[in-house]
């Protein structure tokens, strides 16, 4: 649990991580601009010792590449990682291979990440071997002391020291991951990446893991980060929780705080995907989000769920439906990414090429569909489409910039430093984003 004002033992300040398209010798000589994929970018978050912290979100926000950047598997293009005081970038040699010993990684395939070629002995002995341990004198040999070793972390994790000669296909999926949960503890580690150990088990055995997972950490005083995107998993095993999208940390509290009382849109979103048993819930509404998750090879200004977010915060002279405004930033969106542009519209009308009036039309029941804009609003979305449809595209973006522009494009909101903090600009205002809804849109 946290330890109140003692030093935490992990420290993730401003992480990051990008991979670099473009960038060999051939393109540099061809003049090619490099890209960057910012598949973390700025994540900061403590973990105390014996506590276990959760990182969810969607597939691909960059909760793995977090994790592996943390332990140094992964090199951080920025930022800084200090595990028990020291900065892990700056490690090397003897200090280096110290951290090894007391950070270790469960992966999350166990059917990819364990040798074929080797007995789950050998597998689990392994990293004694690459840390010639032991380091103290033993009775018998190294490798005997090693055996044993592998033999007891076996009946640890609830297999049997006979099957210590066995090979990994001789295992079933959950068999298989407790042979990775007794490789990660063979070096008697203080911290360990669960990088979403059950979710390739069925659920009658991830909670055999789960639990096993649990009764070690009470054992060994172990602390985790546990990487997951099934959120009732990170409801039964987690302390506090980080909410990872495109790359951030959107939000960041205590378990019970995130689930019950979630303060950014992002975190509302994935709670209310969650399938509930519950026959009071039976027919509830479940909004959903609009849009596809944005590249993060180009994300978002300001604020990165600005482009599906369902209460971007319009203008404060602007009169606007959240309905409508959701609509004309979705069209807004659409014209800068060059999703919509006049000859697709021209391309697929039954009217002929000059008729403003069918391709406005076209475009308003594609993007405004159901939505009602009146006055200004309704003047400067026309005379944008207007323009799209005479091929003056910049026009057409500037017109709908300059009347519809969002503090959320334009300010990155950041974590406070409360113990349960979003990056969002309605939190902590006049409004949140749990005063927008009703019983009928949100239950806990």
């Amino acid at each position: 649990m946290t330890s109140g004002e003692e030093r935490p033992l992990v420290e993730v300040r401003d992480l990051q991580k990008y991979y670099f398209e473009q960038d060999t010798l051939v393109d540099r000589l061809l003049g090619n601009e490099t890209r960057s994929v910012k598949a973390v970018d700025g994540v900061s978050f403590d973990i105390h010792e014996g506590e276990t912290l959760g990182l969810v979100g969607e597939s691909g926000c960059g909760k793995s590449t977090t994790g592996e950047t943390v332990l140094r598997l992964r090199e951080a293009t920025g930022g800084d990682v200090r595990f028990d005081g020291e900065s892990v970038s700056e490690l090397s040699g003897s200090d280096l291979a110290r951290f090894r010993r007391r950070a270790q990684i469960v992966f999350q395939d166990p059917f990819s990440s364990l040798d074929p070629r080797m007995t789950v002995g050998e597998i689990i002995a392994e990293p004694l071997v690459v840390h010639d341990l032991p380091d103290e004198p033993v009775e018998g040999s190294a490798r005997e002391w090693r055996r044993e070793r592998a033999a007891d972390l076996l009946e640890r994790v609830g297999l049997s020291a006979s099957q210590l000669d066995r090979y990994p296909h001789e295992f079933s999926g959950g068999q298989r991951q407790r042979v990775g949960i007794a490789r990660a503890l063979a070096l008697d580690p203080d911290f360990i990446v669960l990088d979403e150990p059950v979710s390739a088990l069925d659920v009658s055995v991830q909670a055999q893991v789960l639990n096993l997972l649990s009764d070690l950490q009470d054992e060994f005083g172990l602390t985790y980060l546990f990487i997951a995107h099934d959120l009732s998993v990170v409801r039964h095993l987690c302390d506090r929780v980080a909410v990872m999208y495109l790359g951030s940390v959107v939000e960041l509290g205590p378990v019970d705080a995130i689930f019950e009382s979630p303060d950014h849109p992002y975190t509302q979103a994935l709670l209310e995907s969650v399938p509930r048993a519950s026959v009071e819930e039976q027919g509830r509404y479940v909004e959903t989000l609009t849009g596809d998750v944005p590249s993060p090879r180009n994300p978002p200004s300001g604020c990165r769920f600005r482009t599906r977010c369902p209460v971007v915060i319009p203008p404060a002279d602007v009169d606007i439906d959240q309905g409508a405004y959701r609509a004309v930033m979705d069209l807004r969106d659409a014209l800068e990414r060059g999703d919509l542009d006049a000859e697709s519209v021209w391309g697929r009308l039954d009217a002929e090429r000059g008729d403003e009036e069918a391709f406005v039309e076209s475009v308003r029941e594609t993007y405004l569909d159901g939505q009602t804009l009146s006055g200004e609003n309704e003047r400067v979305v026309g005379e944008a489409v207007a323009a799209l449809a005479r091929e003056e595209h910049a026009t057409a973006t500037d017109l709908l910039a300059e009347r519809f522009a969002s503090v959320c494009e334009t300010d990155q909101p950041t974590l406070g430093a409360d113990e349960h903090t979003a990056a969002c600009h309605l939190v902590g205002g006049e409004e949140t984003p749990t005063s927008r809804t009703d019983d009928t849109t949100r239950t806990n």
